[in-house]
């Protein structure tokens, strides 16, 4: 039994994780273990029903040697949730990618189509309908080959097609077995006002349930919101990354999103405009949000910055003095509660007594009121003098030993 069609067939909310497949376009590169540990980590927000809510796209197969080899270990070692591998339509890749994921207690297999005339044209030398007629002897040989392990189709381009053709290809991969359909907007030139636009047309046009799988890239900045709009329409599926990182300027955010769709979901409705109170078996445990996240920048070299919501540097930190007084005032969710992010503060040149006050009880250190000005004086002077907002703890640390008592 295929968990994630079944789990989009109940109208539960899908991830396909793509940090270590889409995630190698973003100049990163992850070994065996890296995508073992985060595929792992990312399973336990699901608990036991991960299989039902997490595909981790382990790689793409032709890419070296090294890559099947590595995507077989996260096969072998990966337990807790589906492991898929990607490849072109070709059956010798076909062959290769069922290979490597053979072992894997959850595995699937994902083969590429193009769907715009462009693309088709560019990819295959072929027109939208030789490639349908083409990719329907694809996903026969895959589905053959397979021995019951889950294939997904993958349209690249699929935001450029025409959506009958695409209707029509659906359908027809559906019958034969075919699990999801992946919807690829490869350049990212799409608007929410015109996803939304394609999806009622798509739908309009295809028989049944179609398991569609939108992955939307975020060049725009539109990747949550045109995944919403999908959701919106039923499609409770999204291709996202850690951090966002994929091709070009990425994905949707894989922290942000599972954020959005589980902090308080009984107000989704009237904050979306979609219903999420069946979209996960049990509610995800947010506070591993910040934990992975941290793990990625740390395996990938992409440092967490300041304005990256839910998971940045900038989370539950304070800088001046009025946050204290009232912290809700200033946040939209309490960060410790819900993350599990301690608060910390930063002494810049906005800092007051309130915050050298605070920050010298962290450090074991108090002060006088007469000294607690001659440090602010100090923090200022430097700031301005080397132009530089933090200053780092061990110029606080000897400040405060100059100026404070253990």
């Amino acid at each position: 039994m295929d968990r994630i069609k079944k789990s989009l067939e109940k109208g539960r909310f899908v991830f396909w994780e793509e940090i270590a497949r889409d995630g190698a376009q973003a100049k990163t590169i992850l070994s065996a273990e890296e995508r073992i540990k985060i595929a792992r980590m990312h399973a336990s927000i699901f608990g036991e029903n991960a299989p039902d809510h997490l595909v981790f796209a382990a790689g793409f197969v032709s890419i070296a040697p090294q890559e099947k080899d590595i995507i077989k270990q996260v096969a072998e070692n990966v337990d807790n949730c589906y492991v898929a591998v990607n490849c072109r339509s070709q059956k010798n890749e076909i062959k290769d990618s069922i290979e490597a994921v053979k072992d894997a207690l959850f595995p699937r297999v994902a083969f590429v189509l193009p769907a715009s005339e462009r693309l088709c044209n560019l990819m295959l030398h072929k027109t939208p309908r030789e490639v349908f007629d083409y990719g329907l002897d694809i996903a026969k040989y895959a589905l053959d080959q397979a021995n019951g392990i889950p294939v997904d189709l993958q349209l690249a381009a699929a935001y450029d097609g025409d959506t009958s053709l695409i209707a029509d290809l659906a359908e027809a991969m559906s019958e034969l077995g075919v699990a999801t359909i992946g919807l690829g907007d490869t350049r990212g030139q799409k608007y929410p006002l015109e996803i939304r636009e394609f999806y009622k047309k798509l739908l309009e046009k295809s028989s049944g349930f179609i398991p569609y799988a939108p992955h939307l890239h975020n060049d725009l900045g539109f990747a949550i919101e045109n995944t919403f709009e999908g959701v919106k329409q039923g499609i409770n599926f999204a291709c996202s990354s850690w951090l966002g990182l994929a091709e070009r300027n990425g994905l949707a955010r894989t922290e942000l999103l599972t954020f959005l769709l589980t902090h308080e979901p009984e107000l989704l409705k009237q904050r979306l405009g979609f219903d999420g109170s069946n979209f996960f078996i049990t509610p995800p445990n947010l506070k591993m949000l910040p934990v992975i996240s941290q793990l990625v920048s740390k395996y990938t070299g992409v440092h967490l910055q300041v304005t990256d919501p839910i998971v940045g540097t900038g989370v539950n930190s304070i800088s001046t003095g009025t946050p204290f007084v009232d912290t809700e005032s200033f946040q939209p969710f309490n960060p410790k509660e819900i993350l599990g992010i301690e608060k910390y503060i930063f002494v810049t040149q906005l800092a007051n007594r309130r915050v050298i006050i605070e920050v010298g009880k962290r450090l074991g250190y108090t002060f006088s009121e007469e000294n607690i000005l001659k440090i602010l004086t100090i923090v200022k002077q430097r700031a301005y003098s080397f132009n530089r907002a933090i200053v780092p703890e061990n110029e606080i640390i000897s400040l405060f030993e100059e100026f404070g008592e253990k």
